[in-house]
């Protein structure tokens, strides 16, 4: 068992690989890549996780679709970003009373509506072009997410 006390000490070990990659996976530092082809077996595998690790850092999926409003132009809007709100997809401050019960860590999104009509705005809390849909909730991972109530 490797103990952090002794991979923090190691300066060969914290200076080629970083200490948290180590302690997760248990593993010795090796130089040179394996034969077999594994590594490029992990390599896709970690990539893969990675992956699913930044869209559930970006809020619970809410609905695998996003959702026309009419918007007022120039009037401020809260969007929801953790995906709890029952007024979706705007804020209704779930994330202030329910954070600690349901390890909540986003916060809403501000947003002046440039002009008068309707938009698309993101249910799947993962666009990269928040609150406006982009179609992120499409793909594969995101299709296959199970959608938990709360």
């Amino acid at each position: 068992m490797i103990s952090l006390r002794s991979l923090v000490r190691s300066p060969a070990m914290s200076a080629t690989r970083p200490l948290c990659s180590l302690v997760q996976n248990r593993a010795t530092y090796s130089t040179s890549p394996s034969q077999d082809g594994t590594g490029q077996q992990q390599k896709q595998e970690k990539q893969q996780e990675e992956a699913t690790e930044v869209w559930k850092q970006k809020g619970r999926i809410h609905s695998k679709k996003s959702i026309k409003v009419e918007l007022v132009g120039g009037k401020r809007y809260l969007w929801c970003a953790c995906g709890y709100s029952k007024n979706q997809p705007f804020c209704d401050g779930t994330h202030l009373w329910s954070r600690f019960r349901l390890k909540i860590k986003q916060h809403p999104a501000f947003f002046k509506a440039e002009k008068d009509g309707p938009a698309s705005l993101c249910l799947c809390k993962q666009t990269k072009k928040p609150p406006y849909c982009d179609g992120t909730h499409r793909r594969q991972e995101i299709q296959d997410a199970v959608i938990t109530e709360h």
